[in-house]
């Protein structure tokens, strides 16, 4: 069992090591090769094991920066974020330990099947763990691949989840063509691994090809889109001044500044990040008019992040929302998105009373509510659909606004939370392929960093630093014409892949049946 353990861990170091910010995206095709071989001939129970500390030893490594939230910028002590950090980490385990005690439960699995059902299990638990529990979906191995442009461009048919299943795919050939060589019992029997080795690398060249030929395509009818130049802010606001009312006119200061150096350079509609107006617009009038005036004095678009509230006096009941407002150049407010999809523990507290000390990490917000639906903000004949901090890895969000008639996506957040981590760079790789799936613009906003703009074909045409004072701008096409694939049917290829993997599961579960005696 140490061996095995040993190479569940090697494989959890891989696997990280293959997101950003190292990025070793090479990685990625062999990582799971070591955690394969550790649970070949495994009980299912070690299996599920070896499965959560391969699991746990990623996770650690891939959401530390929890602790940095946590500690720094939420004031909560060490010794409740690192075990809060750890307990993340192991529930989100728990889907590797699933995969781990499914593959050793394979393990007398035809070859063939294998190099199917592993990808498929894979798959479908990634899937599960972006919609259980509210859904976490971050660093979906996919995700290694998001600035491989040849290779990202499937997923404007299979959406990530395609690329995870042909990762997994290409480690599980690895792993029988290496098996069939060094194992004793099956030497000899090599035909079958070096064929299934060679259909994956076929599948391979035939997702190159495809990448290829795409890009040309997507470059070819992006040419022809009507043009808008837009700027994107970034105001690098320090978090511990943020929500202090001491600092509202400064911040406001900042970012009228970088209205003005955005209008110059020509743009039509400027983006600040989320929540750059850190109140209600329209409660105080002179705050608000330090804000529409911005747009007005530029003659300009504005489209920012500021919480909302509603209140309904039958029921005395205030609901607050994390929104996103369009200004027109008259200073009018013309549009307004609520956020649907809400950070838990972040935007709202479940059981908030039992857990006081996660309060600071809402302060001067409290518990938000939902908005209507992915619905785009109109925009001149069109729709801008936004997606308001981490709905950006949400790909069912962004595929709803642009088949609801979003012509540009745009994606506000605040990741000052994140501190100097990895988890700014994950949060940009995986925002840039939502523009892939939907063969449409990302423009993106960041407090501070990473800020960026970002083509149909996925490649990252502008971007900032981190924590740095900064305003770009690009002139982005408007999409027009058929949707993708992905756009209209969405995650069809994930539900292909939980069907397959129900029905191994169910092949499996018979044959332990059958082989049970007959009392």
């Amino acid at each position: 069992m140490k061996k095995r353990l040993v190479l569940a861990v090697a494989s959890g170091l891989l696997t990280a090591a293959a997101h950003p910010p190292v990025g070793a995206w090479p990685l990625a095709w062999v990582a799971l090769i070591p955690l394969l071989f550790s649970l070949e001939g495994a009980r299912a129970r070690d299996g599920f094991i070896i499965g959560l500390v391969s699991g746990f030893v990623f996770f650690v490594a891939d959401v530390y920066w929890v602790v940095n939230s946590m500690y720094y910028y939420g004031g909560v002590p060490l010794w409740i974020s690192v075990p809060v950090m750890c307990l993340l980490a192991a529930l989100l385990a728990c889907y590797i330990g699933f995969f781990g005690l499914f593959v050793s439960a394979a393990s007398g699995m035809p070859q063939t099947a294998r190099l199917v059902a592993i990808p498929a299990a894979w798959t479908s638990l990634e899937f599960l763990r972006a919609h259980v529990f509210t859904g976490f979906p971050w660093s979906l191995l996919g995700y290694t691949l998001s600035d491989r442009l040849v290779l990202v461009q499937v997923v404007d048919i299979t959406g990530i989840w395609g690329l995870s299943f042909l990762i997994v795919m290409v480690n599980c050939a690895a792993f029988l063509v290496i098996d069939a060589f060094v194992s004793k019992g099956r030497r000899g029997r090599r035909f079958v691994p070096i064929t299934g080795a060679l259909v994956t690398a076929a599948l391979v060249v035939i997702v190159v090809v495809y990448g290829m030929v795409r890009i040309a395509q997507v470059d070819n009818d992006a040419a022809a889109w009507r043009k808008l130049r837009v700027a994107a802010t970034q105001g690098s606001i320090d978090q511990s001044k943020k929500w202090d009312a001491a600092f509202r006119a400064e911040t406001i200061d900042i970012y009228r500044e970088l209205t003005r150096l955005a209008a110059q350079d020509g743009a039509r509609l400027i983006v600040w990040p989320e929540t750059a107006v850190p109140f209600f617009l329209g409660a105080d009038k002179a705050e608000t008019a330090a804000v529409t005036s911005a747009a007005k004095d530029a003659g300009r678009y504005i489209l920012t992040g500021s919480p909302a509230y509603t209140y309904n006096p039958g029921t005395r009941q205030t609901r607050l929302y994390n929104s996103a407002w369009l200004i027109d150049p008259s200073g009018d407010m013309a549009g307004r998105y609520d956020k649907i999809h809400l950070v838990p523990y972040g935007e709202y507290v479940p059981m908030r009373r039992f857990l006081p000390f996660l309060t600071k990490l809402t302060a001067g917000i409290g518990d938000f509510s939902e908005g209507p639906g992915p619905l785009p903000i109109g925009f001149e004949g069109g729709g801008i659909g936004v997606l308001i901090c981490y709905e950006a890895i949400f790909p069912e969000i962004a595929a709803a606004q642009v088949r609801n008639g979003a012509e540009i996506l745009v994606n506000i957040t605040n990741d000052a939370w994140f501190g100097r981590s990895s988890a700014p760079y994950q949060h940009m790789g995986m925002s840039a392929v939502r523009a892939v799936e939907n063969r449409t613009w990302l423009v993106r906003s960041a407090n501070t960093g990473i800020s960026a703009f970002v083509d149909p074909a996925g490649r990252i045409v502008k971007k900032t630093a981190l924590f740095e004072k900064a305003v770009i701008t690009a002139d982005v096409g408007l999409r027009s014409g058929p949707q993708t694939f992905y756009t209209r049917f969405t995650d069809v290829f994930a539900y292909l892949a939980m069907a397959l993997f129900a029905g191994f599961v169910f092949a499996l579960l018979r044959r332990k049946k059958a082989r049970r005696p007959a009392l």
